[in-house]
């Protein structure tokens, strides 16, 4: 079957039918070569086998698919796609990681068919989504494309001049001090609750939570220095551990769940979280917050959610840095705080000006011109003076 597998990690819980739209135009589109029943039993190919093997060794979590226990019983073409498509679907921004997958949807039949109206049509498709994720969307075709030319499979890229459709300027924001009061009774019992503390008061990222590492932390001096993180900018700074997270992280510590890393999957705290594992217990902690809050549950269902539907980790860091600015961090020490790159990106979020940070400001531009006001009259007590009368 001609089509592109054409997916991002970056749609929460996606779904097929919303994440798989190019799969299914392409793959009914007219001109397509279709299997007789749509399946191929014939033995997977030599090089379909080498890259199953690469995926499995770079990502173990991948043989726990369902997909993969197929393709161990039955090595068939149709199980070997079945497979790929399904790490794709859940792994499509890890490419530059393994790149044999840019290059099997590359090189898939029928890619030489596309045009550039295909292209603009599959994005045409996310009108209204937000900019952010459209942008990653157009990202991702283009280099596919990219490397379908250089395979010579395709004269030109037809993705390299599409433009973006109508789409929102999404914008995160902190969370409410409601939340912020549900997050941190939800803390004390859960077994989340430090994961979601260092969120808050250190403003990492998830994937830096993944990574977090026992010597990152320097108990003595309450410093968290990031090791390893997603931009060089994150990697290596240092932040301040307030005395109410140091001393979650030390009853943490003392669970001995594993020695190297902080956080780890329930199932097996001999591994580090993976993302699944990371948004199953961040879900996990929201559902308590959720229940705890008043939420309507039926057959352990949550039927009728009381929390806002864009509370989500990422939110956590926005506040950490709100937070910073309400307490009179300066700007160019709080870019160094976040990890940004540019201090642009940390000028963003220290424009929305909270009331909070709104009345310190009024109080210390009140405070700053009654002592130029003292000042002034001080200058002029001086200057009555009887040995600096002016004639």
């Amino acid at each position: 079957m001609a089509k592109i597998i054409f997916t991002s990690r970056y749609f929460r819980n996606p779904k097929r039918s919303n994440v798989g739209k190019l799969v299914k135009y392409m793959g009914t589109r007219e001109g397509v070569e279709k299997l007789p029943n749509g399946i191929d039993n014939s033995p997977a190919t030599k090089s379909q086998q080498r890259l199953i093997n690469s995926i499995t060794k770079h990502y173990p979590e991948s043989k726990k698919y369902l997909e993969y226990k197929d393709y161990e019983n039955n090595s068939s073409k149709s199980n070997v796609t079945e497979f790929i498509d399904t790490f794709i679907e859940r792994n499509a921004d890890r490419a530059e990681e393994l790149n044999a997958l840019v290059t099997y949807i590359a090189e898939r039949p029928g890619v030489e068919k596309l045009g550039k109206h295909d292209c603009q049509r599959f994005l045409n498709q996310y009108v209204g989504k937000s900019k952010a994720m459209v942008s990653k969307l157009r990202m991702v075709l283009r280099r596919i494309m990219r490397k379908a030319k250089k395979q010579k499979l395709i004269p030109d890229n037809p993705a390299e001049d599409i433009v973006l459709p109508s789409v929102t300027q999404g914008q995160r924001r902190p969370i409410t001090d409601e939340e912020r009061a549900m997050i941190l009774e939800t803390a004390k019992t859960h077994y989340a609750g430090t994961m979601v503390l260092t969120m808050l008061y250190c403003g990492l990222r998830p994937i830096e939570i993944r990574r977090m590492e026992w010597d990152w932390i320097d108990f003595e001096n309450s410093i968290l220095t990031v090791g390893k993180s997603k931009t060089k900018a994150g990697t290596g700074r240092k932040i301040p551990i307030p005395p109410q997270l140091k001393s979650a992280l030390i009853e943490h510590k003392l669970k001995n769940y594993n020695d190297k890393y902080v956080f780890v999957r329930v199932k097996n705290n001999k591994l580090p979280m993976d993302e699944n594992a990371f948004y199953h217990v961040w879900h996990n902690f929201k559902r308590g917050m959720d229940i705890a809050n008043g939420a309507t549950v039926y057959r352990n269902q949550i039927t009728k959610s009381t929390l806002a539907p864009d509370l989500e980790p990422y939110l956590l860091r926005h506040t950490f840095c709100t937070d910073c600015q309400a307490a009179g961090v300066p700007i160019n020490v709080a870019k160094e705080l976040m990890g940004h790159s540019d201090i642009s990106v940390t000028a963003k979020i220290y424009t929305h000006m909270v009331d909070e940070v709104f009345e310190q400001n009024r109080k210390r531009l009140a405070e700053y011109a009654e002592q130029k006001q003292q000042k002034e009259v001080e200058v002029v007590q001086n200057l009555n003076h009887p040995y600096l009368k002016i004639w």
